[in-house]
């Protein structure tokens, strides 16, 4: 994660090892085809306004970037974009955007004092030391190098802090994405509801959302859905497999409709 020309794969199983703002940051080539594909073969993409919330280092949304037709703007979002590292001895301690030292790594040792009180006491110091330094703290940037190398070379495509609990700013996308991020693994179903009602008022009416979540559980191959905004609820668009969270969606006034599968026609935003 330090070396900004580090191997895409390399830095995608860095990643990994970040845990911050109650999520791991779990990144892999290759997690979405089908699902990209459940989006590009129902909705209309043209032109498209689109963002990913929640997308971690970007890879997967640079998969889906290369499918797409002729898109307006394609916005990679989240809301621990960067950590800033400092270097205490052989040490690197990783600080997220609250000022919470999420993760210690060492020559032959990693440690996550967040997510224990044992571990928080054995790198007190380490802690301590760091926080000492923090004015001299190096930003890292936690998107994949091939997402960087993209953005430096397509306008189009931008990436943006954004937390999921609040509607977006600005105009609002075509469609909105969102990846992994709203499982009960994570939050409570009220919790979830409450990110579904910001999603939906940040969409226009006749915006889609697509919910995917990959459970990485033996035999359960990943998942999806697409809703339509119409007033203040979702329409079902079209679906793969059963999308975990597909039933808080209906406490949102979610209308199930007759397409449980990919279609063969595809859907217009302005429909």
């Amino acid at each position: 994660m330090l070396d900004a020309e580090a191997d895409p794969g390399a830095f995608r199983e860095a990643m990994s090892s970040v845990y911050v703002g109650g999520t791991i940051k779990i990144t892999a080539a290759g997690r979405h085809p089908a699902t990209d594909r459940l989006l590009v073969d129902n909705i209309d993409l043209s032109q498209a306004h689109i963002v990913d919330i929640g997308a971690s280092d970007g890879s997967t949304s640079l998969e889906l970037i290369e499918k797409l037709p002729e898109f307006a703007s394609y916005t990679i979002a989240d809301l621990y974009l960067t950590l800033r590292a400092v270097d205490v001895g052989r040490r690197t301690v990783f600080f997220d955007r609250t000022g919470k030292a999420v993760l210690v790594a060492g020559p032959r040792f990693a440690g996550w004092p967040s997510l224990s009180t044992g571990v928080a006491l054995v790198y007190a110091h380490v802690v301590r030391g760091a926080r000492v330094a923090i004015a001299d703290a190096s930003e890292i940037v936690l998107l994949n190098p091939e997402v960087r190398r993209v953005m430096a070379s397509d306008p189009r495509v931008d990436a943006r802090v954004h937390d999921v609990f609040q509607p977006w700013v600005g105009e609002k996308p075509d469609v909105i994405k969102v990846a992994n991020l709203l499982r009960r693994l994570y939050f409570s179903d009220d919790e979830l509801v409450r990110a579904l009602a910001a999603l939906r008022d940040s969409l226009p009416e006749g915006g889609h959302l697509m919910l995917v979540d990959n459970p990485r559980m033996l035999n359960t191959p990943p998942r999806a859905g697409i809703w339509r905004r119409r007033g203040g609820r979702f329409v079902e668009i079209a679906r793969l497999g059963d999308p975990e969270i597909a039933d808080l969606v209906e406490r949102l006034g979610a209308v199930t409709g007759n397409l449980t599968v990919a279609v063969d026609r595809k859907v217009a935003r302005s429909a």
